[in-house]
């Protein structure tokens, strides 16, 4: 039996919404649930379903599911009254039908599009230009040093297709998805939060390499999160995803990437943590707030040359890689601080690189050289370095000497034996073998520095 000013709408499958005095009750997921007329946001119908959006979740009810023809535009109607009813029923109609103009003027979205865009281009390029990647990767330290730009080229460069694939559809779905909500400005302005937060994660986790746009990816995630949970009141019903299944889909990602090898989890969190920051600092305080103005639109702009620029500095990189590689190097060998894993790392890059120029080599060994003399010898990592630079250059019999040195600080490693195969042509020249899964740590012990045969190291480079 209904009580006075109580309506019920039977559904199919024997659910139903019943409208009571100071809320209603209504299907949600497999079990029903009430919800005060105080907490309604947005109530909205369309060709297909009646959609209604509340201060603790959105929830669909598709128009074939009402028994009675009209039901479905019967409860959108009662729904409003009951919302209109209210004290603040006059404020409530103005956000409904702020939000409802939302939807009308809603434009087509190009961000996420875009970016994609841009990931496809450098995707594509890179299969033609190999030095591409390790001319805009992030390289730690040295990228927020002395070549900032790779903080913004390396979360545009991918390491596979796959990798590729699933950055770029989720920077279509989720950033087209954050764009409605937020308008181009706002949302621009997260990405760009979520990038540098991406960054500052690598640096805090003390990552060496990183390249993908999956910090992006996670910030637009945490945007939308954030925005779902603390400002519903901004967001138009049919723009607003199920908490559950948001929530749900985040943490599923989250707990199936750490399966996956080599992923750079700190990015994520980066980019989710400094998304959701982003999007709730710029979020409009009404739904009748404009979603854009000059100051957004310069703030916006200006991220867009920032980005340009990086790229324009990945181009002329790209453009003369000996150069750059030169340059490099002399930085890195003209800063003391410059710690002999960064010297490693870059010198194994260039030697391991698709068709490394000789005097990208020639960089390779003067990086290499110092940080086997920062360890005094004594790091059998770092002697394989040298050894494959040696080799890369020509020099066999100084590759099988150095890496015999590696072989006598471990000599229960089998990956030095298989470099020396390699070395003395047993083995294939490109068949180089998998590194070992733990690096062998060696305790420092002074040993004499033996004399290198001399070779010419090329003009603005110290040895």
């Amino acid at each position: 039996m209904l009580g006075p000013g109580e309506e019920e709408f039977a559904l199919s499958g024997g659910s139903r919404v019943v409208l009571h005095e100071s809320g209603f009750l209504h299907p949600a997921g497999a079990a029903q649930r009430f919800t005060p007329y105080s907490e309604l946001i947005h109530v909205t119908l369309d060709a297909r379903a009646l959609r209604i959006g509340a201060a603790r979740g959105s929830w669909r009810i598709p128009r074939a599911a009402f028994g009675l023809p009209g039901g479905a535009q019967t409860l959108a109607r009662a729904l409003c009254a009951r919302m209109a009813g209210l004290p603040d029923g006059a404020a409530r109609e103005q956000r409904q039908q702020a939000l409802d103009r939302r939807l009308a003027e809603s434009r087509r979205v190009w961000l996420g599009i875009g970016l994609a865009g841009v990931c496809a281009a450098l995707y594509l390029l890179g299969r033609f230009v190999p030095g591409l990647s390790m001319e805009g990767e992030y390289w730690g330290e040295f990228g927020f040093a002395s070549e900032p730009w790779r903080l913004v080229t390396a979360q545009l460069l991918h390491a596979g297709l796959a990798h590729f694939a699933l950055n770029a559809l989720g920077l279509v779905a989720l950033g087209g998805l954050l764009e409605r909500q937020l308008g181009l400005s706002r949302a621009a302005l997260v990405f760009a939060a979520s990038g540098l937060g991406a960054m500052l994660g690598c640096a805090i986790a003390a990552y060496d390499r990183v390249v993908g746009a999956s910090g992006l990816v996670a910030g637009a995630a945490g945007a939308l999160l954030a925005l779902e949970l603390f400002r519903p009141q901004l967001l138009p019903t049919p723009w607003r995803l199920p908490r559950r299944l948001l929530a749900g889909a985040i943490v599923a990602d989250a707990v199936l990437l750490l399966y996956v090898p080599n992923v750079a989890h700190a990015a994520h969190v980066g980019g989710f943590l400094a998304g959701g920051a982003a999007a709730l600092a710029l979020a409009p305080r009404h739904a009748s707030a404009p979603f854009s103005g000059p100051a957004l639109r310069f703030a916006s702009a200006s991220a867009l040359v920032l980005v340009l620029v990086a790229l324009g500095a990945l181009a002329r990189s790209v453009a003369d890689p000996d150069l750059a590689a030169t340059r490099r190097a002399e930085r890195l060998l003209a800063d003391e601080r410059t710690n002999a894993l960064a010297l490693n790392n870059y010198a194994w890059t260039i030697a391991v690189s698709e068709r490394p120029s000789e005097q990208q080599l020639r960089v390779a060994l003067s990086l290499a050289r110092r940080a086997v003399r920062d360890t005094q010898r004594n790091d059998p990592n770092l002697l394989d370095t040298l050894a494959e630079v040696y080799f890369q250059i020509g020099r066999a019999g100084d590759a099988i000497e150095t890496i015999d040195e590696a072989i006598e600080l471990a000599p229960d490693e089998p990956y030095f034996r298989e470099q020396r195969r390699r070395f003395e042509g047993e083995r294939a020249a490109d068949d180089r073998p998998d590194p070992p899964d733990e690096q062998p740590s060696i305790v420092p012990e002074p040993r004499p520095d033996p004399e290198e045969p001399e070779f010419d190291d090329g003009p603005g480079v110290s040895v």
